[in-house]
């Protein structure tokens, strides 16, 4: 491992990182799971936070070379990120095994697999995760109540977990639920299950909404949870002037990314190195950037807030 590198003065380098990794490893295959992770974490952590650019790209791909890999892939959450089998990381049903949705891929796990799921379930940024559902839900609700015949727009939807979680949903309560996504076996999820209760399955991509080949009106409520996470800021500021256009007067816009926080930096830099699962974090300045080609005149209020674990940051625009 080419990991040689200076903090503080102290040279950090081929003999620690290997240290760390092979103890990791012998408490996994030693039925050690919590301890072998919070080794790995915490030795990943560290060579993230002082390695830069290629050379932690460098250190990731020499990682899957070490037997923690042949490990680690026995999680089944950890094995789909890294598989990629429609494509892309973080798809539908990864974040259903993160949710325990989706169980049995868990079922048919080893144990080692299982526990190593359930160490994954419990991680901050999971929690992170399992909170955004649970409060679109609640923005749902709201807006049910808020609004007569709402008109809802879910960009880049997934399974759209929360919609099931929400009661205005259950009793049809809204005038319009448009679920979209370019995943044409995520939509189907949506269409087997959703469907019957008034949603309405709609393929699209960003492509398409920013060429103008999708585009909605009159919206009273648009969100997008877990895409700008991977969009390239200019992209992220011409998208979000877009779905903003689409909103009536009054309407709300949500958006949200995750950031790079300290605390959990062990388990973005263990989905870097062993789940090939790359987010792009951003800080409170970068996410209210987006807002920026957003004629004045038109924005109302907006407001910027954190999710109650610190992981995601929330941008909230309504329009005038």
């Amino acid at each position: 491992m080419q990991a040689l590198v200076r903090e503080e003065g102290v040279e950090w380098g081929t003999q620690e990182v290997g240290s760390g990794l092979d103890q990791a490893c012998d408490a996994l295959a030693g039925g050690e799971t919590r301890k072998g992770m919070q080794l790995l974490f915490s030795t990943l952590g560290h060579a993230r936070s002082v390695l830069d650019g290629e050379d932690w790209k460098q250190f990731c791909r020499d990682c899957l070379t070490h037997p923690l890999r042949e490990l680690v892939h026995q999680d089944p959450i950890a094995r789909r990120s890294f598989a990629r089998p429609r494509g892309y990381a973080g798809d539908a049903v990864l974040l259903d095994l993160m949710y325990q949705t989706e169980m049995p891929e868990r079922a048919r796990a080893s144990k080692l697999g299982q526990e190593l799921c359930q160490f994954m379930y419990e991680q901050p940024s999971a929690v992170s995760l399992r909170g955004r559902r649970d409060l679109l839900a609640r923005r749902i609700n709201d807006l049910a109540e808020e609004v007569p015949d709402a008109r809802v727009l879910s960009l880049a939807c997934g399974h759209l977990r929360e919609a099931h979680l929400s009661q205005a949903v259950r009793e049809r309560r809204l005038g319009r639920f448009l679920a979209v996504d370019q995943d044409p076996k995520s939509l189907a999820v949506v269409q087997r299950e959703l469907v019957p209760l008034g949603i309405e399955a709609v393929p699209g991509s960003v492509k398409a909404v920013l060429r103008g080949q999708l585009a909605f009106s009159d919206l009273d409520f648009i969100y997008a949870a877990g895409l700008y996470d991977y969009l390239p800021q200019p992209i992220a500021i011409r998208l979000t002037r877009t779905l903003f256009s689409m909103l009536r007067p009054g309407g709300k816009l949500l958006l949200a990314n995750y950031i790079d926080a300290t605390f959990d930096s062990g388990c973005k830099a263990y989905m870097e190195a062993f789940m090939d699962w790359w987010l792009i974090y951003r800080e409170e300045h970068e996410v209210r950037e987006w807002l920026q080609d957003i004629p004045r005149s038109e924005l109302a209020t907006h407001r910027l807030f954190r999710d109650d674990v610190g992981n995601l940051i929330y941008l909230e625009a309504v329009r005038r």
